[in-house]
């Protein structure tokens, strides 16, 4: 993957008096230059912390726009994929919390009419139930594991994590209709996702999460579940924002979110393919492709680095702004068969002495990863530029940036720290 690869990591820690922001800053530059370097891409770091001892820090480096030599700065929006589904997630938990529905209940119950809905408005759409599209075992699917990944629906994304496989149907298809955005009905409908019958029986992934339990097809359903309960006219009237609403006063820019259109519209940031998935030997700029945002509300959050490492503050931290402290745990704790909780990854893979959860970020150009470390009542976030088969950049930089950040926020030697290459299982080590 060749390109600029933007870094922000927001840092928040309640550690030690005084504020150890400057310290932070001067420690984590060289390594956002290092690994912009490293990974030829911009990175956008930045550090939130809440507390007695607030960290607030953010550090850019690289080059965003291959063909005008532009640099990076930390006031640059990013695309962050799946990083969208923890607005989603919170808001279906929040209305759990409200009593609304539960966990356990059945989920199609609360889809089907949104779907019928849609149909009505555009007859082409050749479904108007969840059974039409997988069969009558969906009955047994429940709002817990559209959240957790364990409903056995099919992923419209075809994009294999270790880059190999018989090729990306859904992103081919992408590429070759660039000014193609998807609606909900026609990610749901691919022949590749409506396949008549479920991958596995609801509520019991058979393989753990690097297997083929993760779906963003889920978290369309559930974008249709909150449009349905908002008595939304139709799915592009849907405004994910007001998950935000509780805490919409704390970010710096207004969150984007890209109904349709491609990341042109919404960033100057370029985004750079150049994974296998479909035998590309270069860089591919996306910046002008739709299918981008093709997941909706599984994958459209467009924002600056700093926000989003508040919204995971907002979400996990202290405060528990959007959701109740007792559904948080919960959104953790259920990781620990799978490594996915409830709109939750288990990423304690990189923090080795401490719990750290959040979501990782990618899509077509873009990875991202979100971060947040209970401990230190911290949240990071580091949004890049370029996508590879591993996704490794996000998590090679979270490595060595938390455990400097880390380090000084509790005045102990800046670790050595290595870090081991995986999509979904990297490492992170340190001596």
């Amino acid at each position: 993957m060749r390109s600029s690869c933007l870094l922000l990591l927001l840092l928040h820690a309640g550690v030690g008096a005084g504020d150890p922001s400057a310290d932070v800053e001067k420690a984590i530059a060289p390594i956002v230059v290092a690994m912009s370097a490293k990974y030829n891409c911009s990175f956008s770091v930045a550090l939130l912390g809440a507390g007695t001892s607030p960290l607030r820090v953010q550090k850019a480096a690289g080059v965003v726009n291959r063909a005008t030599s532009e640099r990076a700065t930390t006031s640059q929006y990013y695309v962050w994929g799946s990083v969208t589904k923890l607005v989603t997630g919170s808001a279906v938990l929040r209305l759990v919390s409200q009593g609304v529905f539960g966990l356990d209940d059945a989920a199609a119950p609360l889809i089907d009419p949104f779907i019928a809905k849609m149909q009505k408005t555009d007859p082409s759409q050749n479904f108007s139930s969840m059974a039409d599209l997988w069969g009558d075992e969906v009955a047994k699917i429940r709002v817990r594991d559209l959240l957790g990944m364990t409903s056995g629906v099919p992923d419209y994304d075809t994009a294999s994590p270790s880059g190999k496989g018989h090729g990306d149907t859904f992103r081919a298809d992408a590429y070759a209709h660039p000014n193609r955005s998807y609606s909900p009905a026609q990610l749901l409908s691919v022949p590749w996702c409506a396949t008549g019958s479920l991958l596995f029986k609801p509520g019991k992934c058979p393989r753990l999460l690097y297997g083929n339990c993760y779906s963003s097809s889920n978290f369309v359903l559930l974008g249709l579940l909150l449009a349905g309960h908002a008595s939304a006219a139709k799915w592009t009237t849907y405004d994910q924002g007001d998950a935000l609403a509780p805490i919409i006063g704390k970010f710096e820019e207004k969150i984007k979110f890209a109904v349709t259109g491609a990341p042109a519209e919404y960033t100057s940031v370029h985004g750079y393919d150049t994974t296998s998935y479909n035998n590309n030997t270069g860089a591919i700029d996306i910046t002008d492709i739709s299918g981008v945002y093709g997941g909706w509300t599984a994958s459209d959050f467009t924002a600056l680095a700093i926000d989003a490492a508040q919204l995971a503050q907002s979400l996990y931290g202290p405060s528990y702004a959007l959701v109740k402290k007792e559904l948080v745990d919960e959104m953790y704790s259920s990781s620990t068969l799978t490594g996915y909780g409830l709109a939750t990854f288990n990423l304690t893979r990189l923090t080795p002495n401490d719990v750290a959860y959040g979501h990782l970020g990618a899509t077509y150009g873009y990875q991202s990863i979100v971060v947040f470390v209970p401990s230190l009542n911290l949240s990071i976030a580091i949004a890049t530029n370029i996508e590879r088969d591993e996704q490794d950049q996000p998590q090679d930089a979270f490595c060595g940036i938390y455990n400097t950040a880390k380090a000084i926020i509790e005045g102990k030697p800046v670790p050595t720290c290595t870090f081991k290459p995986g999509y979904f299982n990297a490492g992170c080590t340190c001596k």
